[in-house]
C-alpha cells in the first residue's frame, strides 16, 4: 500500500536508547504505509521550539520523551484527557499540512501504564482481540476506571518512585486502577509539592513522602506496599536494588489477589538491577519498561497515522519488541 511520504520521530535527551522506532516502523510496515519512517532525533527543550517551527509539510507527528513533555506545552493544545490534567504530553500530532497549520498534544503515558500493570496481573495482552485491547486503551486514556474489564488492583496500596513526568501519570494511572493509596519515594522529597497537589485532585489521600536516601525508611516503603512503579532513569534506582537484596524475603500474604508487583520504566538493561531484586519476594512479578513503551505506542501510532484505535498491529510491534 503504496502513499504519500510521511515523516515521524522520537524526540529526547538521552535519546540513541529509544525503541520507539522499532514499535513505530513495525506498525507501518504491517500496515503497508511505505512512504512512513520514524527517526529518532537528540533534542533539548530549548532547541524543541526552533525544530518544530522548521518541520515541513511531511511531518505528521513526534513522540516526546525526557526532558520534552512539560517543554512541548506552549506550542500546541492539549487534547485528551490525561494531557489537560497533567499539562504534559508524550505525543504530538500536526495538522494536515505540517506545524504551520497547527499542533495538537496528547498524553499516552497513562494508558501505557494501566495496559502493562493489567499485563503484570494476566488481564491484558497484545494478541488479544483488537476490539477489547482498544477498549481498554480508551478506557484508561479517558479515566474512565468503570469501563475497564476487572479490577485486579482494587484497594491496593501503591508506591511511585521519582517526582517527574512518568511519576505523574503512575499517579493518573494507579488512579484509574482503583488503588486505594499512593506513596511516594523520591531523591528530592522537597521537590514534591506537585504531586501532593495532583494526589488531592486525583481524590487520592495525601501521600506519604519518604527519602530515597533515608534506608530505613525507604526499605519499609518498598516491602510494605502492593504495586511499586519504578519511573527513575537507568541505574538511579540501583541503591532500591541494594536495599531489597538485604532486607531479607517478607512473608507471603496469602489474603492478597496478588502477589506484589514492580513496573520499572526502565528498558535497557532488561531485566534492571531493581527487579531482579523485587522478584526474590514470594510470588512477585516485575515488568520492564517496554510493556509501557508498548501500550503507549499504540494510540501514538493510531494518532499520527489517522487509523482507528482498533486496527493499529499492536501483535506485530509485539513480536518486534521481544525479538529486539
Amino acid at each position: 500500500m503504496n502513499g504519500p511520504d510521511r515523516r515521524c520521530a522520537v524526540l529526547g535527551d538521552p535519546i540513541s536508547h529509544s525503541l520507539s522506532p522499532l514499535l513505530h516502523r513495525s506498525a507501518y510496515a504491517a500496515l503497508g504505509l511505505d512512504g512512513w519512517r520514524y527517526d529518532r532525533v537528540r533534542m533539548d527543550a530549548d532547541g524543541l521550539a526552533d525544530f518544530i517551527h522548521g518541520l515541513d509539510p511531511s511531518w505528521a507527528g513526534l513522540s516526546l520523551t525526557m526532558p520534552l513533555k512539560s517543554a512541548v506545552g506552549p506550542l500546541g493544545d492539549f487534547r485528551d484527557c490525561w494531557s489537560k490534567t497533567l499539562g504534559v504530553a508524550n505525543t504530538a500530532v500536526f495538522a494536515q499540512g505540517g506545524p504551520a497549520k497547527g499542533l495538537s498534544l496528547y498524553n499516552t503515558d497513562v494508558e501505557g501504564i494501566v495496559a502493562a500493570l493489567l499485563e503484570a496481573a494476566d488481564r491484558c495482552r497484545a494478541d488479544e482481540d483488537p476490539d477489547d485491547l482498544a477498549a481498554l486503551l480508551e478506557a484508561a486514556g479517558q479515566g474512565r476506571q468503570d469501563r475497564l474489564p476487572d479490577q485486579p488492583y482494587g484497594g491496593a496500596q501503591a508506591l511511585v518512585v521519582g517526582n517527574g513526568n512518568t511519576a505523574e501519570s503512575a499517579f493518573c494511572a494507579l488512579k484509574v486502577l482503583g488503588v486505594e493509596r499512593v506513596d511516594l519515594l523520591a531523591r528530592n522529597p522537597e521537590h514534591c509539592d506537585h504531586m501532593l497537589d495532583l494526589a488531592s485532585r486525583l481524590g487520592l489521600p495525601g501521600p506519604t513522602v519518604t527519602a530515597m536516601d533515608q534506608s530505613e525508611a525507604a526499605e519499609k516503603a518498598l516491602i510494605g506496599t502492593d504495586i511499586i512503579v519504578s519511573t527513575l532513569p537507568s541505574g538511579a534506582a540501583d541503591p532500591l536494588a541494594d536495599l531489597l537484596n538485604t532486607a531479607g524475603t517478607p512473608e507471603a500474604d496469602d489474603d492478597k489477589r496478588l502477589g506484589p508487583v514492580l513496573l520499572d520504566v526502565v528498558y535497557d538493561p532488561r531485566p534492571t538491577p531493581l527487579m531482579k531484586a523485587f522478584c526474590s519476594r514470594p510470588g512477585a512479578r516485575a515488568i520492564s519498561g517496554e510493556r509501557m513503551l508498548l501500550y503507549q505506542a499504540v494510540r501514538q501510532v493510531a494518532l499520527m497515522t489517522g487509523r482507528p484505535l482498533a486496527t493499529v498491529p499492536v501483535a506485530a510491534m509485539d513480536q518486534a519488541l521481544r525479538e529486539a
